[in-house]
């Protein structure tokens, strides 16, 4: 993969939502950073988007980035994971010049490893959708007892059963990376922005609007600090969520033609100390 200097490289931006993760961002922030020397073709940016947390997130960012211009943060009223990720990926685009948005956790059950892979095979192809699945061979749910492995495959089977997404194996994701140029193209109005039902719709947007799905096994770790912010009411919006998306697929504006179906892709596994939780 050819190089270019630093002073002429497009950013990919990685957005992350979070509310008490203050105990989480001092290992996820440096994880994510050390990868910038393995990306020879974009200046890696980061952008919290904190929902006013009140441990202090937002005060050791704002910390945080005296010494670092790359490191971003945006707060707000907390109105759920979706018009979180909608207000970061919109400022990330139009605000920080990324041409490249990556949806990521800030508990540290996404392998930041992965980043370099996923913002190559983004880059390489066009209008290219890069998704960390959970199911493909290779991949591991270790953070999930057998309930929420089971809520998960059910999940992604109603969304690729009904909602035209066949070639996508992980529909609940929520490690991604997508262009910009794509994001902009999605018609957010619709779009749930409560909770994790969040993610579904903007696959959704994102493959109707032309995107080829990239598929990489991830090793889906245990939180570093922190309990699961899922809640009951998220499953209710699924649903509610999913019989809109299926309204949209028959009775919408046509679709864009899609790209290539989902590329199994070898899996890039993280070092074993990631795969464990954090002592205390």
């Amino acid at each position: 993969m050819p190089s270019f200097p630093e002073s002429v490289r497009p950013v990919a931006c990685v957005v992350l939502p979070t509310f008490n993760e203050r105990k989480n961002l001092p290992v996820v922030l440096p994880r994510i950073f050390e990868q910038s020397s393995r990306i020879p073709t974009h200046d890696l940016h980061v952008l919290v988007v904190d929902d006013n947390s009140p441990d202090g997130t937002a005060d050791f960012v704002r910390e945080a980035i005296l010494s670092n211009p790359k490191l971003h943060l945006i707060t707000g009223q907390k109105r759920g994971l979706g018009d979180a990720y909608q207000r970061g990926l919109s400022h990330a685009a139009d605000h920080l010049g990324a041409s490249l948005l990556l949806e990521m956790d800030a508990d540290g059950q996404h392998d930041p490893a992965l980043i370099p892979d996923f913002i190559q095979r983004c880059a390489s192809g066009d209008r290219r959708l890069v998704i960390g699945s959970r199911v493909l061979p290779g991949s591991a749910m270790v953070a999930f007892g057998p309930g929420r492995r089971v809520l998960s495959r059910t999940g992604s089977f109603l969304v690729r059963s009904f909602c035209g997404l066949g070639q996508v194996s992980d529909c609940t994701s929520g490690y991604r990376c997508f262009p910009a140029e794509l994001f902009r193209r999605c018609n957010l109005g619709h779009l749930p922005t409560r909770g994790y039902s969040f993610q579904t719709a903007i696959l959704f947007e994102l493959v109707r609007n032309g995107a080829g799905v990239v598929e990489i096994p991830l090793i889906f770790a245990p939180r570093l600090d922190g309990e699961s912010k899922l809640k009951p009411r998220d499953c209710v919006e699924f649903l509610f969520t999913l019989a809109a998306l299926v309204a949209r697929r028959f009775l919408g504006p046509a679709p864009a033609p899609v790209l290539p179906e989902a590329i199994h892709i070898e899996l890039i596994k993280p070092e074993p100390a990631k795969l464990r939780r954090k002592a205390g």
